[in-house]
């Protein structure tokens, strides 16, 4: 991944160059903030503990008052390109229905936030999400907006809380039209031994 970053960063530099746009000191810095912003840190190191197979409980809740709907799905994790991302994948069901969804959790150099991309067979829209993680009670905390078929975009809070070694709880909220917080998930993952 280094090499190709360096490839990439080079030949941008050297399209600025045959434009007569960049010189060397630029060069130089140029090629200096594309290997910052692609270096692993100790924010990509915490990534690691989600690695392995997993257990999860789901709980969604459709609307406030109404009855939660309870499914387990098989959790896998595993770091990629170069430990600056995970990727899990979540297979089960939902509501009666298979249901499978790809989770790519990563540290964003740049914006200096944690950032989320979901995607899953439910849906055909990207969920994103970027905030930032709490060593003190080991909490994420990420928000953005989900697009809902009923309300449109919709923004979320989604608070991800490490419990242990071997267990994790992640709880959604979306803010309903009101401007009120809604709790609509709560999944809670436990380390297959």
């Amino acid at each position: 991944m280094k090499k190709a970053m360096i490839l990439f960063a080079a030949g941008c530099l050297s399209l600025g160059a045959a434009f007569g746009q960049t010189s060397s000191q630029d060069q130089t810095k140029a090629m200096e903030a594309y290997m910052k912003a692609g270096a692993v840190t100790e924010n990509h190191a915490l990534l690691k503990y989600f690695v392995g197979r997993w257990e999860m409980t789901a709980t969604m809740w459709m609307m406030p008052g109404s009855p939660p709907t309870t499914s387990k799905n098989d959790v896998e994790a595993e770091l990629i390109l170069g430990g600056r991302y995970i990727r899990t994948i979540n297979r089960g069901e939902m509501m009666g229905q298979v249901f499978e969804g790809i989770l790519i959790q990563g540290y964003d150099n740049l914006q200096k936030a944690f950032t989320t991309v979901w995607i899953d067979n439910s849906s055909t829209s990207l969920y994103l999400l970027s905030g930032t993680y709490d060593p003190s009670t080991k909490t994420y905390t990420h928000t953005g907006k989900w697009a809902d078929p009923v309300g449109g975009m919709t923004p979320v809070r989604m608070v991800l809380r490490i419990v242990g070694p071997d267990e994790y709880v992640s709880e959604t909220y979306m803010t309903l039209p009101d401007g009120k917080e809604f709790k609509t998930m709560e999944d809670r993952t436990v380390r297959k031994k």
